[in-house]
């Protein structure tokens, strides 16, 4: 049989093939993600935004901004002309800083993980960053309903 060492770094354990980590490491990660949302759910703010994510009201809204927006990765097909499945469905204003606006499906686009990560990196550069990336992302969105979505806008 295969054997292999175990993942974890700095281990040197030989383990079968099929597996990822040695006995002694195999629920290090699982602990540490545990840890880890303990210590942000303590955060109301961030409790009550994790409850929201985790609702039937954001898994319906969700549902019906993919079927929606085809599914597609909106940003990609206007930056590149690519048609990339969206992931996620992103709040161009975040739902920290509009919570009223949570369920706006004027506020939400549909994007890949790539993709969501590129704007978030832009949104944390700077204030006027993220108002040029939240910019950029309205007017795809509207250009997408316009091209796309029969009633012709949102």
């Amino acid at each position: 049989m295969l054997k292999k060492l175990c993942s974890y770094p700095g281990c040197h354990k030989v383990i079968e093939a099929g597996v990822k980590y040695c006995e002694k490491h195999r629920n290090t990660d699982r602990e540490k993600y545990r840890e880890y949302k303990r210590r942000r759910m303590k955060d109301e703010e961030e409790a009550r935004r994790q409850q929201f994510y985790n609702s039937k009201a954001w898994e319906l809204f969700r549902a019906a901004r993919a079927a929606e927006q085809l599914g597609i990765d909106i940003y990609e097909y206007y930056t590149t002309g690519k048609i990339v499945a969206a992931e996620n469905y992103h709040h161009i204003q975040e739902i920290t800083e509009a919570w009223a606006r949570r369920l706006d499906a004027a506020n939400v686009i549909g994007v890949s993980e790539a993709n969501h990560r590129r704007i978030h990196t832009e949104y944390e550069r700077s204030y006027k960053a993220k108002k040029k990336m939240q910019k950029i992302l309205y007017a795809m969105l509207e250009r997408f309903y316009r091209d796309f979505v029969l009633d012709g806008g949102i």
